[in-house]
Order: C-alpha cells, then sequence, then structure tokens
C-alpha cells in the first residue's frame, strides 16, 4: 500500500501540476526556456527519482515541474548579476532539446574547442540525447560544455544552486579546465559549495524573506 501511494503521489504531480504551466517555449526572461508538459514521460521521471526523493526527504526534488513561482526566484538572481559569460547561460525548464544542446555545445565560445570535443561532446550526447534529465532521475545540473542548466526540481534554492554553478564558472579564466577537475575525486565538492555557497550569500542579502534561506539549508547542505 505504500508503494501504491507514493506512485499515486508522483501521478499527481505530474499531471495535475502540468496543468498549470502558464507558457511553454522562451519565457519571460530571454535566458529562460520551459518545456511543454508530457505527463507520460513527466510521471516516470517522477516514480525514477523516488530514492533520491525519499533521500532528500523532498517531493520537490525532481518532480519534473517547476512553478512559476521558482521561475520568478531565479529570473530575479539572472538579474541581479551581470557577468558576460553568464549572461550566455540558457536554462531549460523541464526541457528536452538535444538539437538545440548540440548547437550550444559547437557555438560556446567560452570553452576551448579541444575540451568540447573531446570531454563535451561525449557528456552532451549521452545526458542529453540519449539518457536526458527529462526522463532519467540525473536530477538538477549545469553542463559547461554547452553553457545550459537543466532544472526539473521546484525548488527555487535548487535553481539558485545551479545557477551558482554557472556564475561561478563565468568567473572563471579558463573554463575548460575547471570543467575537467571535476573528474578529480573530491574537486567536483569544491564546486559544489561553491554553487551553494553563491546561492545562500544571494538568498541572505536579497531576500527579507527568511524561510526561503532556511528551506535552502534544508536542501542544500544534504544534497
Amino acid at each position: 500500500m505504500t508503494l501504491l501511494r507514493i506512485l499515486c503521489l508522483s501521478l499527481a504531480l505530474a499531471t495535475g501540476c502540468a496543468t498549470t504551466v502558464p507558457y511553454t517555449g522562451q519565457g519571460p526572461h530571454a535566458q529562460v526556456q520551459r518545456g511543454s508538459p508530457v505527463p507520460p514521460v513527466d510521471f516516470l521521471g517522477n516514480v525514477f527519482a523516488l530514492p533520491m526523493k525519499l533521500l532528500l526527504w523532498s517531493w520537490k526534488y525532481d518532480v519534473h515541474y517547476v512553478s512559476p513561482e521558482s521561475e520568478a526566484q531565479l529570473v530575479a538572481y539572472l538579474d541581479a548579476r551581470t557577468l558576460p559569460a553568464f549572461e550566455d547561460t540558457a536554462y531549460r525548464l523541464n526541457q528536452y532539446r538535444p538539437g538545440q544542446d548540440l548547437s550550444r555545445l559547437v557555438h560556446n565560445r567560452h570553452v576551448a574547442w579541444p575540451y568540447r570535443l573531446l570531454l563535451g561532446l561525449p557528456t552532451t550526447v549521452i545526458f542529453e540525447l540519449l539518457l536526458p534529465g527529462r526522463l532519467f532521475p540525473w536530477g538538477d545540473y549545469y553542463n559547461p560544455w554547452t553553457n545550459t542548466v537543466h532544472l526539473y526540481s521546484d525548488h527555487s534554492a535548487i535553481a539558485l544552486h545551479e545557477a551558482g554553478h554557472a556564475h561561478d564558472f563565468a568567473t572563471r579564466r579558463y573554463k575548460g579546465t575547471y570543467a575537467a577537475l571535476r573528474l578529480i575525486p573530491f574537486v567536483d565538492l569544491y564546486q559544489e559549495y561553491r554553487a551553494s555557497k553563491e546561492a545562500l550569500t544571494y538568498l541572505e542579502r536579497e531576500t527579507p524573506d527568511r524561510a526561503d534561506e532556511i528551506a535552502a539549508y534544508k536542501i542544500l547542505h544534504p544534497a
């Protein structure tokens, strides 16, 4: 019965929430795009993500729906940060666009082409084309090779964390090297720390609602 209830909850999140999406495609911010709801795919994505939902104790994680409120928080953050590389970052809200991602890989002038060819191409083909996060439980992530953030969770702190990765990379002179360093054990933990610090610092300084800050600590530190 417990499994049945969990499945029912996932179905409700995948289908019921999707009906409230105000738009698809290009959003109110030039860098943000929202995917069209696909209830069967979103339902399966919810089910596949159940282990991580339970581990983080958050049903908003990898729910395959990003609410207008979470998007508004992301847009406010984007408007508050101005860096050339950061302003080139694309944000996909539960969207599957492998063709566009491959095009962004080719035209990403911020990362040297050897890095994009040797590391970026296989990564993008696997995780954007063959095993996309729209279905598989990879969670939210930033792809430095395409300079694209992929969001599937309805949690503003997670959105800010992933945007924090893009901001961190935008401050680096050798972005390809910095991305390749993630292959070294524990280096990725430093980058995760930087992204979370950026998100939490923004919330502390710019958000008057302490509840958002507390919620961010609860989800980002365990993650």
